[in-house]
Parts: C-alpha cells; structure tokens; sequence
C-alpha cells in the first residue's frame, strides 16, 4: 500500500510503501501539522477503510514521534449494506464493548485498590498515585529492553518490576509520607504536597524515558482470536486472570490476615488501633509497598494494551479517583466494584455517544449516583460533629 505525505499547505514530503505488516515511517526536517494520505488503488482487492476515510492530519512535535493508523475491513459486496450493519449487530458491539470495559475496569481497580488502601490507612488523598502507575511501566520497559545492561523476557521483568515499585512505595512512606505525618503536617497540606511530587515525577520520567511512546519487546502485536461474538488478543485474556487473580488475593489477605486485620481496624480508627497494641506505622509502610506494587502492575497492564509513555498514569488518574469515590472512598472491595462500573460505563455507552466523550460519561455517573449515595456504593455513613 501507498502512503503519501505532505505538509500542511501541499508541499510533497515523502511516498513510501508499506511492508508485509501494514507498517511504515517517515521522518520529517521539522515539527508541525502534515498530511498523510492512504492510496487506496493500491489497498488490497479484498480490504477497504473503515468509514471511508483515506487522509490523516497528524500533528508532530519536536523529539516525538506521530502515530497515524488506518483501520482496514473485508470489502463489502456490491450492493450489500456496510460492513458494521451488515456483519455486527447491536448486540455483538455490545457483546464486544462489555469485554473491553471489563478489562479497562479491572486495570483501573488494580491502581483504585492501592489508592483506596492509602487513603483508608492515613487519609491521604495520594495525586502522585498515577505516577506509580507510570512507574511500573517504565520499570518493565527498562528490564524487558536492555537499559540496564541486560534484557529480560516480558513476564520475568514486569515481576521485577513490581517488586521494585514495592520496595520504594515501601521507603516512600518510611523516608518522606511516615516523616510528614510524625511533624504533625496536616491532611490538605500533604494533598497539596502529593501534587507537587506527581508533576516532579513525571518531568523525571520525561527527562529519563522520553516524550516518544514505546512498547515492550513481547506481546505487542498478537492476531486476534474469537469467542462467541467478542473477538481479542490472547494477551487480553491473560492478563484479565491475572488481574482478577491478584484482586482476589488482596482481598483475601485483607480479609484473612493479621496484617489485612489490623490495616481494615486502622482504617476504622487509628487511635484506637494503635491503643490495642497495633503498630500502626508498620502496617501504614506495608499498605504503601502493597499499594505501589499493585499500582505498578497495572501500569504493566496498560502498556500491554497500548503504547507506553510517561504522561500515561496521568492520563487514567481522573478514572482512577472516580472508581475510588464511586465504590466508597477507603474501601478496598468499593474501588473494585467502582473501578469495573467506570470501565464499562466508559466503553459500552460509545454505543450512544461519540468516543471522545466516553470518559466525560464516566465521570457524569459518577456526579449522579453521588448525589443520591454520597458515601459511594460499599460506603458507609459517617455521623460528622
């Protein structure tokens, strides 16, 4: 297939071919707007473009690259109705979003526990929790692609990477949060200061990663298989048991454990945990490491679903919270039920509304159950005074 590129006022700047994979590139002298044209005499005989368009205008900065995509489908016969009416009902699509709102949902759940968990310990409305996010992802990058000198499989470096999310959610608490809260600093002021350590981590990462968007070595590029009337990767299937799986261990040690006790008793009352004999600091220290290893995995898993970049934990910090309030602020099994109620309100009602609008759905949801349940879905009512 033919791809002509231009400048935004005509000017030629380059005609390429793609390769067996539909893949191509062409580099530019500058930054600014193009316009990339798909010659669609030379797509093959049996392929057309979804909805008809053959021109993209993508915008290229300096120092990053621009991503631009043609989806191709099975030409329609002539005469036949278009290929959405005529080869996917309603309910397939509907069939199809369900899946991919369960997935959206149960990665935002893995980063909405770590939150919920930290927030119902010490209160503390953590901004910089995207960035953890972002972390994990990077981390299993580095691993998976050689920056440290070595280069690991997938699924060996996404472990590490984790690991090492743990351990410094672990000293983030023991060497800055556990200091703030010893000096007596108050809740607003610490809320305050997670900001301020969220935008300096992420200009961290762009001076560290880059402002281009990568993807790891495995699992990029997988055919599709179909179940019933959803079709997806394999990898999107594992990696929906593997959230699932590390869900349901976290709650079970919530629920089982001497430790998940005592974090469930501090988040009831601190005072009254700590009097009872509770190392209350410890406890704090390891729902941080728990919460920034599990923030981590899911920034693995959603750098297996699209491309890895440093404003990405950013990018998910709105869904983040609204899962977090919408299932009941400090509840650990409420940012579940919250997390995968926003992931699927988010792809299912693109059934109705354009999908730029599909996250300000989300958060309307949000706005609406809240002014009927203000203490969120698993919330409880709490006497204030």
């Amino acid at each position: 297939m033919k791809i002509v590129v231009t400048t935004e006022g005509g000017q030629p700047v380059q005609e390429v071919t793609t390769n067996a994979q539909g893949t191509w590139e062409v580099p530019v002298d500058e930054p600014g707007k193009y316009k990339v044209t798909l010659d669609v005499s030379t797509l093959p005989a049996d392929a057309e473009i979804r909805g008809g368009n053959n021109v993209r205008t993508p915008v290229v900065y300096e120092g990053n690259p621009s991503t631009v995509l043609f989806a191709l489908q099975p030409k329609a016969a002539p005469g036949a109705a278009p290929q959405e009416e005529a080869g996917t009902s309603f309910w397939d699509r509907a069939a199809q979003l369900t899946f991919e709102g369960l997935n959206l949902g149960l990665i935002i759940a893995l980063a909405a526990l770590g939150l919920s968990l930290i927030y119902g310990t010490t209160g503390l409305t953590n901004f910089a929790h995207g960035e953890l996010v972002t972390l994990g992802a990077i981390l299993a990058f580095w691993f998976n692609t050689g920056t440290f000198g070595f280069e690991l499989h997938l699924i060996p470096a996404a472990i590490l990477a984790v690991a090492v999310a743990g351990v410094l959610g672990y000293g983030q608490d023991r060497f800055f949060w556990g200091k703030l809260r010893k000096r007596g600093t108050g809740i607003i002021a610490m809320m305050i200061i997670s900001i301020g350590l969220a935008l300096f981590m992420r200009y961290i990462f762009l001076i560290l990663f880059g402002g281009q968007n990568e993807s790891f070595a495995q699992y990029t590029a997988q055919a599709g298989i179909q179940v019933g009337p959803i079709s997806a990767a394999p990898k999107n299937f594992v990696a929906m048991g593997v959230e699932l799986l590390v869900l349901v261990v976290v709650g079970i040690a919530l629920l089982r454990t001497r430790t998940g006790k005592a974090a469930r008793a501090i988040s009831d009352n601190p005072a009254l945990a700590a009097s009872s004999g509770i190392n209350v600091d410890r406890v704090i220290r390891i729902v941080w490491a728990v919460g920034g290893a599990i923030a981590a995995l899911a920034g693995v898993m959603l750098g297996m679903s699209q491309s890895l970049k440093y404003t990405m934990g950013q990018d998910i910090l709105l869904l983040i919270f609204a899962g977090v309030t919408l299932g009941g602020l400090g509840t650990a099994f409420g940012a579940l039920v919250g997390s995968l109620v926003v992931g699927l309100f988010i792809q299912v009602s693109t059934l109705w509304v354009p999908p730029e609008l599909k996250s300000v759905g989300a958060l309307g949801v949000l706005i609406v159950v809240l002014l009927f349940r203000p203490q969120g879905i698993l919330g409880r009512r709490e006497r204030i005074g």
